[in-house]
């Protein structure tokens, strides 16, 4: 344990206000509620909303909802995502099909989605991955011919948008997380929305008979959010960062996860969030567009969003030329408290418990994805500095991994090692 300055790979910081709202939502749960289903309604321009226990649970419920409109079973994912959205499939006793990946935007390979969708699939999930703006709209007009419906994946994308549409609006329905690191928080928590009446009202049924959260469950939570916060900055952020028992940033799958209505606690700590979003975009975009200046300068390949609109980098995205490159920078950021992520393990393909069921779908974008993508911190606790070094890290990175690999063969023709990238800068 190095006692240094430490950023955490993603931050969501709340005020000091936001905690006391958050116990006052006891004090109102009804007309708090009331009030952010109206707000986040106007937002996204949707008739129906509902708040539930995390982004995972809010999927499950979407899947149960459009199973019961369809009885399909499939479920087109991303090669490349978070491993949640894949439990959340299996959850909801559907089948998980993958689709491969553009490494160059983290959008679908759209020729391997037009031939996947047909009269057996459910729904896609069109996901606006690390808050990269995909062709939510392509996705939409090929899915229309077989009757497939869009769900749009805004968990890490809250806040961006597509002309005037937000992300989120341009699917059948679509869903949002307020876990620990994302755009904004209450701790744990997630958001259903869509405008399709018909939807609506399936889901609605699942939500109904759905658990509340129990007193000790709802203070828990508050103590966590407010724990967190403090040890998330900085000057603090060493300590649990340098405790291998907390195990941050660990992927996981597991399918044990609550399923129940959002708190008036967490609702509480929500009351504000327009006020947080506003403040969270500006600092990702400004971040985001200051990391491209310091790359571009150091000659580091970065990927490039299809989204003409704004894209708000919940962490940004770099595909190293190789996976030594990538533990390289991942290696020399420990040391360093640089918050570099190396983000999800594997491609969904290789998750341990889904091996067998998938072995057969072949994901190769995807893998290659997972081998050589790092993502850096862009939230509100970045500083110029943050940035200087971050650049100087990748490419000492790529010296030292070239060091490693260049072959005399490379160095007689002055080739630079690896497999460079296009520049999409």
């Amino acid at each position: 344990m190095k006692v240094q300055r430490t950023l955490p790979p993603s931050a969501a910081p709340i005020e000091f206000r936001d905690l006391i709202e958050g116990l006052l939502g006891l004090l109102r749960p009804q007309s708090t509620l009331e009030q952010l289903q109206a707000e986040f309604g106007q937002y996204f321009g949707v008739k129906h909303v509902w708040f539930v226990s995390s982004g995972k649970a809010a999927l499950t419920l979407i899947l149960q909802a459009l199973h019961g409109l369809s009885g399909r079973e499939k479920v087109v994912l991303p090669g490349y995502t978070c491993f949640s959205v894949p439990s959340a499939v299996v959850r909801a006793r559907l089948s998980v099909a993958l689709c491969d990946v553009d490494p160059l935007s983290l959008d679908f390979d759209f020729a391997h989605l037009s031939k996947m969708a047909d009269s057996s699939v459910l729904c896609v999930l069109a996901t606006h991955l690390l808050g990269m703006g995909i062709d939510v709209p392509r996705v939409v007009e090929l899915c229309r011919r077989q009757g497939i419906f869009v769900v749009e994946d805004v968990a890490q994308a809250f806040g961006g948008h597509r002309g005037d549409i937000p992300f989120g609006a341009m699917g059948d329905v679509s869903f949002l997380s307020f876990g620990r690191g994302k755009n904004i928080t209450c701790g744990s928590g997630g958001a259903i929305l869509t405008n399709n009446d018909r939807i609506g009202e399936a889901l609605a049924r699942e939500y109904t008979p759905l658990p509340d959260v129990s007193l000790v469950g709802m203070l828990k939570n508050w103590l966590e959010v407010a724990v967190t916060q403090l040890l998330i900055k900085p000057s603090l952020y060493w300590l649990p960062a340098g405790l291998p028992f907390l195990k941050l940033g660990e992927t996981k799958f597991y399918t044990d996860f609550p399923v129940s209505r959002l708190d008036p606690i967490r609702v509480g700590l929500l009351r504000r969030w327009k006020r947080r979003l506003d403040k969270s975009t500006a600092s990702r975009v400004a971040h985001s567009e200051q990391i491209l200046r310091s790359l571009a300068v150091a000659d580091v390949r970065t990927l490039k969003p299809f989204e003409r609109g704004q894209s708000v980098y919940l962490r940004f995205p770099v595909l190293m030329r190789s996976k030594q490159e990538k533990d390289a920078v991942c290696r020399l950021s420990a040391r360093q408290g640089l918050g570099i992520s190396s983000m999800y393990p594997s491609s969904l393909q290789h998750i341990p418990e889904l091996r067998d069921a998938l072995s057969s779908q072949e994901v190769p974008k995807s893998t290659a994805i997972a081998e050589r993508l790092v993502t850096l911190p862009t939230h509100e606790f970045l500083s110029d500095s943050d940035v200087v070094r971050i650049s100087d890290a990748l490419q000492a990175a790529q010296r030292v991994a070239g060091a490693e690999t260049r072959c005399p063969s490379d160095v007689a023709n002055g080739q630079r090692p690896g497999s460079p990238l296009p520049r999409v800068n």
